[in-house]
Order: C-alpha cells, then structure tokens, then sequence
C-alpha cells in the first residue's frame, strides 16, 4: 500500500517537473522548515569528520580514519553501527540499524531485533570503507512546526537541538547539532553537458532535481554499457547481446542507493573485490539514482546567493564503457535563486539543456522522487504515531 501511494506522489512530482527545473526548497532540500545543523562531536577526535547531508531524507555522514572504532548508540543504550580500521558493521539486533537504513523509519522488524543495552549484538559487516551513511531519525522531527513571526521575518532561526550517543574507544560522548529554519532562497537543478547520443544505439539522459537526479541508460548496441562507481568499480552492467540489465553487489555505489530506498544492506560492499553481478531488469534500459551528480552537501555560499542569479557550483562526471571504449556523464549543478524559477515557471521557459523530459523523463523521474516519495508517506505515519 504505501509503495503505491509513493509511486502515485512519484507520478505527480514528475508532472510538476515538468514545468520546472527543480522544486522549490530550502538550500539543503527537505520540507524547508526544519533543518538539522551538525555543531560538534565530544570528545573531539582529528581523523572523524561528520556531514549532514540530505537525499531522500536527511543523513549522517560520518568517516573514521582512526585506528579506533566508533560505535553509534541507539537511544535504547544498544550499539547499532560501528565505523573503524576494518570497516563498517552493523548491529542486526539493532531495531535502529535496520530503521537507519529506511529514509521513513520502519515499523516492523524480524524477531532477533530487540532494543536494549543488554540484547547481544549480532554484527555483520557492511562495508571495507571507513565511512558510512544512514537515516538517524533523531535528524527527523515528527512535526517541523515554525511559528508565523519567524517565516515571515525570513531569516535563519535556531527551533531546537539534536543529539546522538556514541562511543569511541573507552571514551562516551555524543554528536550534536540544532534544528533551524532557513526560509527558502532557491534550488538547485542540475544540467547534463555531454552528448545524450554518445554511440549508435546508446541513449543517456540526466533528469534534474532540487537534490539527487536520476540518470536513464538505454543501450541498443550490441556492447554492454558498464557504469563505474565512485571507486572506479564496475556498478552497472546494461544491455550488450544479453539485452538484460545487472549490478554488482559488491559496488560501493549500489549501496549507497538501496540504503536510500529504504533496503537494508545483504552484501558486504567492497569495490576492490570481484564484481556479483545481480541481474535488476530484464531489459536493455535502466535509470538509478545518483548521488555523485547530486547537490553540495552544504547551503551556497553567500556570494552565490548574492548574485541573484543562476551560479555553477558544482561539475560532476560518470565515467563509463561501451565495449573498450572509455567515455563519461558530465555535467553542473547549479544553483538558482527563487525569482529566477518564478520567472522560468510563469514564463514557460524551455528547460535547461539535459532536461528533455519527453525522452524517457518519466521513468527517470518516477527514480529521482521515488525514494522522496517514501520519506513523504512514512513521515505521515510518524506524525500519526506522535500525536
């Protein structure tokens, strides 16, 4: 049931892109009103750098280069995620790590998942990499409630705290941050420089969003398309003389993009080893999210916002392979203040170069809000949960 509902808001959202280069947001995307701030970790440790950083619900980000782990508690008192020198690992006796890994949370959970400081961890590794992303739901507030007086003075202002328990070593502490509301300035959209026909029978099509587009494949040729990842690894394989589309399991960006659709992590990723193919479409076409085209992690800075105007801050590429031959996504992300999408919508302006919504957009888009779209349904049933 929720699937359907988030598929219908994925149909409705692509209707809507249709006439506009990005949704209004707040600089970080979200609902705009309630945004979680990353102040400080205690004890302070050079090597640990943490980010918050939004897709389809807002995430912690946290790299450890140390040669201790650092393990994140539930508010339970269990650990559910340990980032260190080997890697990351999940505690699947944690009801919490499996919610992490949703944009919305979960309801449910299978019978060896208890809370409780007591419970025996089950860990599992997760990944080789020292950094790891998930939904902390502590990020999210059930209600984002701004009073009248503070939206209509349209400035920055502090709406409560955040904290998330940790241990590093023997040493307890915490990551902190504040929830503020940021009134809205613009978006960002992002526009596909490189050819949308690279090869005879190859098509490629970035379709924008204020926060993480989609990219649509489709490849008639008799070569496979193989995708790179962000570690150079082999992460999708689409169409050859298969006709079929695979990913490889193993691939660090895989996982990034089933944990930002809600599926907890079944293969240890590992971008140096041997690729897993897993076969995710019986066709020659396939579109994914993705997350290195995505928008800065961070608002824009002032000067940009300043100009008043629509400013580059970002260029991005995939690289890619048909066949032997080395080739790559590119593109800008830009930033573009609200009069300036006011104006393009009451305009009818044409959209931006690598925005052609009538090639293959509304598979592509239906991707880019799908995970949106389940952060949206599963908010609504937290906030009925609270009340």
């Amino acid at each position: 049931m929720i699937l359907r509902r988030a598929l219908a808001i994925a149909a409705v959202a692509f209707a809507g892109l249709a006439t506009l280069p990005a949704s209004p947001a707040g600089a970080h995307g979200g609902d705009g009103l309630s945004q979680p701030i990353f102040e400080a970790m205690s004890p302070t440790v050079a090597g640990v750098t943490v980010d918050v950083a939004y897709s389809a619900n807002y995430q912690l980000i946290v790299s450890n280069t140390t040669p201790q782990p650092l393990t994140l508690l539930a508010d339970s008192g269990e650990p559910f995620l340990e980032i260190g020198p080997d890697g990351v690992r999940g505690n699947f006796a944690s009801p919490t790590f499996y919610s992490s890994n949703n944009p919305g949370g979960r309801d449910s959970f299978p019978p060896e998942a208890k809370p409780g400081a007591d419970v025996p961890p089950i860990w599992k590794r997760l990944s080789r990499q020292k950094s790891w992303g998930w939904y902390d739901h502590r990020l999210h507030p059930a209600e984002s409630y701004v009073p009248p007086e503070i939206v209509n003075a349209k400035k920055v202002a502090v709406l409560g705290r955040w904290r998330v328990p940790l241990r590093y070593g023997d040493q307890t502490g915490e990551l902190a941050g504040r929830f503020e509301f940021r009134p809205v300035l613009g978006s960002y959209a992002m526009i596909q420089k490189s050819p949308k026909d690279p090869a005879p029978g190859v098509t490629i099509q970035v379709v924008s969003a204020s926060v993480v587009p989609a990219i649509f494949v489709k490849n008639e040729s008799p070569a496979p398309v193989v995708v790179l990842g962000g570690q150079g690894e082999p992460f999708a394989r689409i169409g050859g003389r298969g006709g079929v589309t695979e990913v490889n399991e193993k691939s660090q960006t895989w996982a990034e993009i089933q944990q930002a659709l809600g599926k907890d992590p079944s293969v240890e990723a590992d971008p140096a080893a041997e690729p897993k193919w897993l076969q995710v479409a019986p066709t020659p076409a396939w579109n994914w999210l993705e997350f290195r085209a995505a928008a800065p992690k961070g608002d824009p800075p002032q000067q940009v916002v300043d100009q008043g105007r629509a400013v580059t801050v970002k260029t991005w590429s995939i690289p890619y392979l048909i066949g032997d031959q080395r080739a790559s996504i590119e593109g800008i992300t830009e930033w573009v203040p609200i009069a300036e999408i006011q104006q393009r919508a009451a305009g009818g302006a044409e959209q931006d170069e690598g925005f052609d919504l009538a090639l293959y957009g509304g598979a592509a888009v239906a991707a880019a809000v799908l995970a949106a779209a389940i952060w949206l349904v599963t908010s609504k049933a937290r906030s009925r949960r609270a009340a």
